[in-house]
């Protein structure tokens, strides 16, 4: 047995995020001081990109995307918290009328920018295109009402978690919106994709950058609860 097996593409497998690399579905960037992830899927057929959860300060992905020819055609939110939307109003001062998806219920927190004809309410298993990757919306709330993660396959299968799976954990859930017992649920929801799925959280936690199902449903916690009361006793 080869005991230097590693689920994951090279470079997801490091323990800091690799950013754009050429012919790779999606880049993984690390911004801001909460150590949240921001994500670029791309597609390398059409030259067309989305962004996931964008953070301030997005010259970086910005000048990458430009560098490579790639046009901006989405802004995909997982869920409204502030550190997950900071770019949203930068990248519609430089995008105007880029379309921006988002849960209804998780709206509220962005009312100040709602007026825009921009957003776009998606629900559960909604389906979006990126250039030819097709995009299906996740409702897993538990950390947030509207959470919502998107899953897509180029060659893998990628699922963009939000705050709702982190590596060997889950989101809070004591913050307004959260419910333990929707947690419990999504999880459950996720434990039935295909094992190799691969995970990429909205923050850098671990000292990993990215994880898959077949793993956490052997080392995350969160993943071995039977019942939400086991969730709950959770430290």
């Amino acid at each position: 047995m080869n005991t230097n097996y590693n689920p994951l593409p090279i470079h997801l497998a490091q323990h800091d995020p690799q950013g754009l690399i050429i012919g790779e579905p999606v880049a993984q960037f690390e911004i801001g001081d909460y150590k949240n992830f921001v994500y670029l899927i791309l597609d390398w057929v059409t030259h067309e990109a989305a962004i996931v959860d964008p953070q301030f300060n997005l010259s970086i992905p910005l000048r990458l995307l430009q560098d490579h020819g790639f046009k901006l055609s989405a802004i995909l939110l997982t869920h409204s918290h502030h550190d997950h939307v900071a770019g949203v109003p930068e990248l519609i001062r430089k995008f105007p009328l880029i379309p921006i998806y988002l849960h209804k219920d998780d709206s509220f927190r962005l009312e100040n920018l709602l007026g825009s004809e921009c957003f776009h309410f998606i629900k559960d298993q909604d389906q979006l295109k990126i250039g030819n990757i097709v995009v299906t919306a996740f409702h897993t709330p538990g950390h947030s009402a509207g959470e919502i993660s998107y899953l897509f396959t180029s060659s893998r299968s990628y699922l963009l978690t939000g705050d709702t799976i982190f590596i060997r954990d889950c989101g809070r859930t004591d913050f307004p919106t959260g419910s333990n017992e929707e947690m419990f649920s999504s999880i459950q929801k996720i434990k039935e994709l295909p094992i190799e799925t691969i995970f990429l959280p909205g923050h850098h936690y671990a000292l990993e950058c990215a994880t898959t199902l077949e793993i956490e449903l052997n080392e995350s916690p969160p993943f071995r609860c039977k019942n939400v009361e086991e969730l709950k006793a959770l430290p």
